[in-house]
């Protein structure tokens, strides 16, 4: 009596290559799903300078600045995208600025009485294309007047860059939101360190 045949297709073997092409298969999808990932977008308080290096600037300051800064809104933020990268909103940009300000003292008590003013335009950020161990650069100008003056008393632009690896996070999306969060946190540095150095009438 002859056998039945079984019309359903057999399960393919995977064995040696077609193992090899199907392990392959699933370690890009699996990488291409990292890769793009979700958006993170900075956050605020990471932009700021840290509690640290507020309290090394305080000290530094000029007496003529202290308390005497308003900050105008900050220009050159955008939105970020919820499937991929990181981006600064303008909020974001203009709490990061006025958190920093204040911690070293430089925010009036009460808003829009300071002497200065300062401008604040984010002219550029470049991130990779791939987000593994990212570098993350930024330029920002700056621009200090006296209220009512027309010549700044400062002005500058100020790239700085910042990195980030396996050691600040797995995630490549988390990796590059830390390299872009600090690369401005840097920034904001710098512009206090110039702050503190500048000469300004008594």
């Amino acid at each position: 009596m002859m056998g039945m045949i079984d019309p359903r297709p057999a399960l393919p073997r995977w064995t040696g290559p077609a193992l090899v092409s199907l392990l392959a298969s699933l370690l890009a999808c699996l990488l291409a799903a990292m890769l793009t990932g979700c958006g993170a977008p900075a956050r605020p308080l990471e932009l700021s300078i840290t509690d640290m290096d507020s309290l090394q600037l305080r000290s530094w300051l000029s007496p003529q600045l202290r308390r005497n800064v308003d900050l105008l809104p900050v220009l050159g933020g955008q939105e970020t995208n919820p499937l991929w990268g990181t981006r600064m909103s303008d909020m974001s940009l203009n709490q990061a600025y006025q958190e920093s300000l204040r911690r070293v003292g430089l925010m009036p008590d009460v808003p829009d009485t300071g002497r200065y003013q300062l401008k604040v335009e984010l002219l550029a950020m470049a991130q990779p294309n791939l987000p593994v161990a990212p570098e993350v650069a930024v330029s920002v100008r700056y621009t200090l007047t006296e209220r009512g003056g027309k010549a700044p008393v400062y002005q500058r632009i100020l790239r700085t860059t910042q990195k980030a690896g396996l050691d600040d996070s797995l995630s490549p999306t988390q990796q590059l939101r830390i390299a872009t969060e600090g690369a401005l946190r840097s920034n904001i540095g710098e512009l206090l360190r110039d702050l503190a150095s500048l000469p300004l009438p008594a």
